[in-house]
């Protein structure tokens, strides 16, 4: 019995992981004849993206003797994720539409779930010992839904919209520093509440999301024509 509820936390947390990217892409909002081929093609750009920073953090970022919050490390691997910017605007070369590039976000973010989260809940949710850690990981999946849908669409406002990229870069550049400063420094703050970091990158997304879409609705600003 107990196997048969461990088979069924890790499928609950698997669902909770992938199909609300599922119900996104197959929803009209997403309907586009090669949708799938520009996921994988987006797909594919974030794994080459996240590999360069890997190879940038693992050579010019130290490595400390603890598990310590340090500031200096954290911003220093914050600058570094800055290099999402060129892999998006990449893919943006070729004129998209703003559905393309809730795609692209929406690829984004399966693939980190795919790279970072399917092989630690295939395993770790079916350990006889239960923890609340698996559901938080699916849910911070959903959360990063949000984050790379509102990135991608930042970015692409910023290569579509000249007279918002002073505002854009600002939102950018912040978005990069203040999430992971906040989220692991709550994480060592207080370890025995992992629900805090969660919360406070639910909230930082939500925000994200928020002036994503308060910069594509601008009515002071004419929207794009092939959105």
């Amino acid at each position: 019995l107990h196997a048969v509820m461990t088979l069924l936390h890790m499928v609950n947390c698997l669902a909770l992981t992938f199909v609300p990217t599922w119900i996104i892409y197959t929803s009209k909002l997403m309907e586009h004849g090669d949708g799938w081929r520009l996921g994988i093609q987006a797909g594919v750009a974030y794994a080459i993206t996240q590999l360069g920073q890997m190879i940038l953090t693992a050579t010019f970022v130290p490595s400390l003797e603890t598990d310590a919050f340090d500031l200096s490390q954290e911003c220093m691997k914050a600058f570094i994720s800055l290099a999402d910017v060129i892999g998006l605007h990449y893919l943006f070369q070729v004129k998209r539409t703003s559905h393309m590039a809730v795609l692209i976000g929406l690829a984004w973010a399966t693939t980190e779930s795919l790279l970072r989260r399917l092989i630690p809940l295939c395993i770790e949710a079916r350990s006889m010992q239960f923890s609340w850690r698996h559901t938080l990981t699916a849910l911070e999946a959903n959360v990063s839904i949000v984050t790379h849908i509102s990135f991608a669409v930042l970015v692409w406002l910023w290569i579509r919209r000249p007279q918002l990229r002073k505002d854009i870069t600002i939102i950018l550049v912040g978005q990069r520093f203040v999430f992971p400063i906040v989220t692991r420094f709550l994480a060592h703050a207080v370890p025995s509440v992992p629900v805090a970091a969660v919360a406070a990158e639910a909230a930082l997304s939500g925000a994200l999301a928020t002036a994503a879409w308060g910069l594509f609705r601008d009515p002071a600003r004419p929207a794009d024509p092939a959105h």
